[in-house]
């Protein structure tokens, strides 16, 4: 497995990339609001196996944005459709990364979640995070 780092001027709002690659599993559940915490509700929407090629670093965030392509777009279209202005929890290899409130239909399987520190070396255990944050 390869990794590269492009660092990016901090006057620039462009993300720095690292590139990995590697399978993950994603899920996507309902969910039910518990007056401040959100429980996933099973079964699952939908759930495959999505290939990450690269990571993203926003400068004026904090986490790592870890975008994929969803290949089962029209399933994912009746999701977001079904679910507009609710919230909808994403896990990775079985754990909820985020739970995000649809605003939109999304017809073309783009997806994206932003993932901590802990998350992130969990699952990219050889990514540099320093090296990709600029730090």
């Amino acid at each position: 497995m390869g990794v590269f780092v492009c660092a990016c001027n901090y006057t620039s709002n462009a993300p720095s990339e690292v590139g990995v690659d590697k399978d993950v599993i994603v899920a996507i559940y309902s969910t039910i609001d518990r007056g401040g915490s959100v429980d996933t509700v099973s079964p699952c929407l939908m759930k495959e196996t999505v290939h990450i090629s690269g990571l993203l670093h926003y400068p004026e965030d904090e986490g790592i944005t870890m975008p994929f392509l969803l290949s089962d777009s029209i399933r994912y279209a009746e999701i977001t459709q079904e679910n507009l202005n609710k919230r909808i929890a994403i896990s990775v290899n079985g754990q909820v990364i985020s739970t995000p409130v649809v605003k939109m239909k999304l017809d073309n399987g783009a997806c994206s979640v932003v993932l901590n520190e802990a998350q992130m070396a969990e699952l990219f255990p050889n990514v540099d995070m320093k090296a990709l944050k600029g730090n």
